[in-house]
């Protein structure tokens, strides 16, 4: 049998053990580098509440972080939880309180506070 020529790539999921703590040095040496390149310093702040939110819905193994613009055509990001397929969570299973299987929407996280960055 030939071997065929053409690579094929398996997909790999992201699971929860994706990222790591850089460090401040290359974090600080990151961000300039991006600032040095595109003169671009602000930074989006994201609450602790929507964060935990997303977080804990049923089967999220993590955050998707999406570019994004606004209704005010600034730029921003768009959040969504995954799950362990790499799924959106667009919908997430309930239990309602009459104990039957329910579904509701998933969250979808925005309204950022845009804010200075280190070198501006």
């Amino acid at each position: 049998m030939l071997k065929s020529k053409i690579d094929i790539k398996e997909k790999v999921l992201l699971d929860e053990t994706v990222g790591e703590d850089i460090g401040y040095d290359l974090g600080v040496s990151m961000v300039k580098a991006f600032y040095d390149q595109t003169g671009e310093g602000n930074s989006q702040f994201v609450g602790k509440n929507i964060l935990n939110k997303l977080l804990e819905q049923p089967g999220c193994i993590g955050i998707r972080i999406y570019n994004a613009i606004n209704e005010k055509e600034e730029k921003t990001f768009v959040l969504i939880g995954l799950d362990k397929d790499n799924n959106p969570l667009v919908k997430t299973s309930i239990v309602t309180p009459e104990g039957l299987l329910d579904t509701k929407q998933g969250i979808v996280a925005d309204r950022m506070r845009v804010e200075n960055g280190w070198f501006d």
